[in-house]
């Protein structure tokens, strides 16, 4: 890797996906050092904090911000706090890189981008599947023209349902699995396919869970040049993560399942402590991951976002590519509603 300037991040958030996915990552990263954490809970912060050897910890994450050292804020907290968090970090002149989905509206969206370029800071979506490697293999496949031009996406995220009650109370969350993980194939359709999405349909409901947000949801979007894509999302699938790609083009096909790009097949009566995010058990037959924080791209993001702002260098996904997904999310949510297609507004 090559050295640059050391970047500071302070993390905002101190649970699951800070200590398990965004912290190690920065810690493998020779060119990015925590400085702070800040957590509402002081336990949670404190702990945080010292596990990973930061400067500081806080309660309050505006005083993080008063920090010199810190040249990037991580926006790890429930979705319903993204857009507070993310806004008060670019008033302060911070980099900002925001967990999925950006916001709970497009609304929301919309001033945190603008409250970004008002003040001529970075803000990136942290989108992983656009980093993971299968799926960035896959892509420079299509770009070389392998399969063609791309006619038709099927895309999907599916698992068998959060333990998080702030992903299944929607003043939290924002909706259910299509916001929560239909963001990721909309934003991998809206990627490959470029081009402005024109029209969605949507159905979603319960099929299973008895929570206030929906558990299943199918998605089909027509783009400007009338190519499609259909995104599934739901939280009724058993036996782990499922993160599948199927690319049609004029010149061939192909079947992408970027959460399994470097696993091994075990079986076990016994059963082990891990196999791979979202199996709860580990007898019989399971993939195994040998690196969840590569194959999912978590590791090329943050390094991503991390060289961008030593080298001010236009990150991507952007906010504006964040806002672009709620955009097709929440229209997705209005045809539900409506049972019928929904026209997006150009």
């Amino acid at each position: 890797m090559i050295k640059l300037k050391k970047i500071g991040i302070g993390i905002v958030g101190a649970g699951w996906v800070a200590d398990n996915i965004h912290a190690p990552c920065y810690m493998k990263n020779p060119n990015a050092e925590i400085v702070a954490v800040a957590d509402i809970l002081e336990k949670a912060a404190k702990s945080l904090a010292q596990k990973y050897g930061c400067k500081a910890w806080y309660t309050d994450y505006k005083k993080m911000f008063e920090r010199n050292d810190v040249d990037i804020v991580d926006v790890c907290v429930p979705n319903y706090l993204h857009a507070d968090v993310a806004i008060a970090a670019t008033e302060a002149g911070k980099n900002v890189i925001c967990e999925k989905p950006l916001a709970i509206s497009v609304e929301q969206a919309d001033k945190m981008v603008a409250s970004a370029k008002r003040h001529g800071v970075k803000l990136m979506y942290a989108e992983n599947s656009l980093f993971a490697p299968a799926l960035t293999r896959a892509k420079g496949i299509i770009d070389e023209g392998g399969i063609g031009k791309i006619l038709y996406i099927e895309a999907r995220e599916t698992h068998s349902g959060s333990h998080s009650p702030y992903a299944i109370q929607k003043k939290y969350s924002g909706g259910g699995c299509l916001l929560h993980l239909g963001c990721h194939p909309v934003g991998e359709s809206l990627w490959l396919i470029d081009k402005p999405v024109k029209r969605v349909y949507a159905e979603t409901g319960n099929l299973y869970h008895d929570i206030e947000v929906e558990d299943f949801a199918t998605l089909l979007m027509r783009f400007e040049d009338d190519r499609a894509s259909t995104v599934q999302a739901n939280y009724i699938t058993k036996g782990g993560m499922d993160d599948r790609v199927e690319i049609y083009g004029t010149d061939g096909v192909m079947l992408v399942n970027w959460t399994k790009s470097d696993q091994v097949r075990v079986f076990s009566e016994k059963g082990y402590s891990y196999a791979v995010e979202k199996v709860d058990i580990t007898t019989g037959w399971a993939n195994v991951t040998v690196n969840d924080l590569w194959d999912l791209g978590y590791t090329n993001e943050l390094r991503h976002f991390v060289e961008c702002v030593a080298e001010d260098k236009k990150s991507f996904p952007s906010g504006e590519f964040g806002r672009e997904v709620l955009k097709v999310i929440f229209a997705g949510y209005r045809s539900a509603e409506e049972r019928k297609p929904v026209t997006l507004q150009t």
